[in-house]
């Protein structure tokens, strides 16, 4: 990052949404998309909902932060637009499906997985096998078994989608409710669109890639409240993270390319690319501000946009009323439930 961007501000989301503009970027919020299709549901059936859902920003050829004078929309933009919208409607199904769902034992205690491709072979429910190991493999087993947990939930949320959808349509007669009918357009852009067959993403695939970088940056911000603020029982640290959201959440209004550099750069990203590894204690991304909370520190940044690339929407959680919070109060939730903040400062 420039030492002017540097100097500009202190601010993190400000610096952030300034280095997104420097990379050619202009950042369209896809709030009034989602009020638009609230509004009127045909909507996600018009060409114009897949050439940008009617951005007033691209007709004009110039979005928020963006330079004057930028090409028309690409395609690609444009495919993102479409299928990050049609993912934050549907999110809201998400959010009440994981929460009505989780699944806790007897003792009301959160019931995790055993990590199937886990090397270290630990069945979480074991609480001594899981006192017994290295806060490493502990923190790791713990990460890696969220992860699953939430795969499990969301492919229920889809399975359940996909039968509402052949439910109506098997029903002839036209009718269609509007998450059947987000999940049925959602799909055929996904099919249509030269980006996401590029990647090989679907519905599911998406979802479940980003639920990985949400409980990732959760359990990263866990781990950074001792480094922060080290000799602190576990009530403090749950109620410094928890208060120290909104701090974090500007990393989900990010591009996905900027969001990738800087986690790498911040060493909140380990080298494998994999969820399941504890932050490093010379990691840079958390500091503490002059409040005492957690926030984001600026100088990680990393201007960075893939090429052709002018146009993003930010993770479609963003735009979802909870689902971020929900994340992180699975991973607080564990984390005081498996005293993890006692495990945090051994040694």
């Amino acid at each position: 990052m420039s030492d002017t961007l540097t100097a500009r501000s202190n601010d993190f989301a400000q610096t952030f949404n300034t280095a997104h503009g420097e990379a050619g970027l202009g950042r369209v919020s896809i709030a009034h998309i989602l009020q638009r299709i609230q509004s009127d549901p045909n909507f996600l059936f018009s060409e114009d909902f897949r050439q940008g859902a009617g951005q007033c920003p691209f007709h004009a050829n110039k979005a928020e932060g963006a330079a004057e004078g930028m090409a028309p929309i690409p395609q690609d933009d444009a495919d993102k637009v479409a299928v990050n919208s049609l993912l934050a409607l549907l999110f809201n199904r998400l959010r009440d499906h994981i929460a009505g769902k989780l699944p806790f034992d007897a003792d009301g205690r959160p019931m995790l997985p055993i990590p199937p491709r886990s090397p270290h072979g630990l069945d979480p429910a074991d609480r001594a096998a899981m006192a017994a190991v290295a806060p490493d493999v502990f923190c790791s087993v713990l990460r890696d078994a969220t992860c699953h947990l939430l795969d499990g939930l969301i492919t229920g949320w889809a399975v359940d989608l996909v039968r509402e959808e052949e439910h109506f349509r098997s029903q002839g007669s036209g009718a269609i409710s509007l998450d059947a009918a987000a999940t049925f357009v959602l799909r055929t852009v996904l099919e249509h669109s030269p980006l996401y067959q590029r990647a090989g993403y679907d519905m599911l695939s998406i979802t479940k890639t980003g639920s990985h970088t949400a409980i990732h940056i959760c359990w990263a911000m866990v781990e950074a409240a001792p480094l922060l603020v080290p000799g602190r029982d576990a009530a403090f640290y749950d109620d410094l993270v928890h208060r120290s959201l909104k701090q974090i959440v500007p990393l989900s209004m990010a591009s996905l390319g900027m969001l990738v550099h800087y986690m790498e750069e911040s060493g909140i990203e380990p080298p494998d690319g994999l969820a399941v590894h504890r932050l490093p204690k010379n990691q840079t991304a958390f500091v503490l501000d002059p409040n005492g909370l957690i926030r984001l520190n600026a100088d990680p940044i990393v201007t960075f946009a893939k090429p052709g690339e002018r146009y993003y929407t930010g993770c479609p959680a963003f735009y979802t009323t909870n689902l971020i919070k929900l994340y992180l109060d699975i991973v607080a939730g564990l984390a005081l439930d498996y005293s993890v903040y006692d495990r945090l400062q051994e040694g």
